[in-house]
This record gives structure tokens, sequence and C-alpha cells, in this order.
């Protein structure tokens, strides 16, 4: 009786290892494509950063800052052609001719904010995650236009009133969730910008005041995925 069951121990424990063997690809398929994911979502999140600190230094004239973003575009080159979207790259070579171009740099930042947010929708798909990073994109880069606006502003030592008429907007938007910092930072730019005639803000008193807080930001994202 017991040699007769034999085969048929023999073909349950043949049939138990194909499962585990079945279940454990399953987990390394699984595992590679959330490592893809979160390298390529950390490579969007770099680019972002990148091309938000380009438009920032793209409006100012000193020698620090122009060093400082041909630095940084040098630096961005390899992420570039890693992320692998010709299109994106295409706008961005126009952009290194162009550096003090607002608008040019906010189109590529929605191109980017789109990538980011369909390979979030597919890592929090794979991991049964709600999808936050591209809400939290966007409001990082609401903050990265008011201190490229503000900086524009401060370099024509006044704050037009198509810029104010934005800042305004954006100041009222970051306002409504800042923390102490982030109001600190608000504050000094409603007290010595928007509401003055002249100001003596410098631009690089701006890009020193609000890329912190930025940058904090980013990390705190990076830091999630």
């Amino acid at each position: 009786m017991i040699i007769q069951t034999l085969p048929a121990l023999a073909v349950l424990a043949a049939l138990v290892a194909a499962c585990m063997a079945l279940q454990l690809d399953d987990r390394r398929r699984h595992k590679r494509k959330r490592d893809e994911l979160s390298a390529i979502l950390q490579l969007g999140l770099v680019l972002m950063q990148g091309v938000q600190r380009h438009r920032a230094l793209g409006g100012q004239v000193s020698s620090e800052a122009t060093h400082n973003r041909r630095k940084l575009e040098a630096q961005l080159e390899h992420s570039w052609r890693a992320w692998g979207d010709a299109g994106g790259y295409r706008a961005w070579q126009v952009l290194l001719r162009t550096p003090e171009d607002f608008d040019g740099h906010c189109r590529l930042l929605e191109n980017l904010l789109a990538h980011i947010q369909h390979l979030d929708l597919q890592r929090c798909h794979l991991l049964k995650l709600t999808p936050v990073v591209a809400e939290r994109c966007w409001q990082v880069e609401e903050l990265g236009r008011l201190r490229g606006l503000s900086i524009r502003a401060a370099a024509q030592q006044h704050c037009p009133l198509e810029l104010r008429i934005q800042l305004q907007y954006l100041h009222d938007r970051l306002l409504m969730n800042a923390d102490v910092a982030l109001r600190t930072a608000l504050a000094r730019l409603t007290d010595d910008l928007l509401d003055v005639k002249r100001t003596t803000l410098q631009p690089a008193e701006l890009y020193a005041l609000f890329t912190p807080l930025i940058d904090t930001r980013i990390e705190a994202i990076q830091s999630s995925i």
C-alpha cells in the first residue's frame, strides 16, 4: 500500500514545488517591477528639481547664477538621457539656449509632472496604495513658480502688475497649508516685494529664501517612495 502511494506523493511534491517556484518567480517579478518604477520616479523627481532650479537661475544675470546654471546643466545631462523622453529632452535643449524663458520651463515641468503621475499610478496600483506623489509634486511646483516669478520681479526692482497678480495668487494658495518656515518666507515676500513700490530685495536673496523650502519638500517625497 505504501509502495503504491509513493508515485502519488512524488507527483504531489512536484506540484507543490512547482507552485512554490511560481510564487517565488511572481514575487521576484513584483519586486523587480516595483523597484524599476521607484527608480524611474526618483529620476523624475531629480529632473523636476533640476528644471525648477534652472528656471530660477535663468531669471538671474549675476556671474554666480550663470556659473551655477551651467554647472546644473552639465549635471542633468545624464539624467535626461536616462529619462528616455525624446520630446522632453528636445524642449530641455531649447531651454539651454533660452534660460530666461519662464513659460518654457513651466511647460516642460508640466510634461514631467504628467509622466510622474503616470508612473505613480502604476506603482500604487502594484502596491495597492493611494497615489499622492503627483499631488505633492504640484504643490512643490507652485512654490517653484513663486520662486521663479519673484526672482524676475526683483530683477526689475519692482513688481509689475502682471507678476503681482500671479504672485499674489500663488502666495494665497501656498499660505493655506503653510508651515512656519513657509509662512515666514511668504511674509517677507509680501512685506519686501508685493507691498512696496520699489524693492531692495535681490534675486539671489529670493533664491536663497525659497530654495531650501523647496528642497526639503522634494526630499520628503523622495523618502516616501
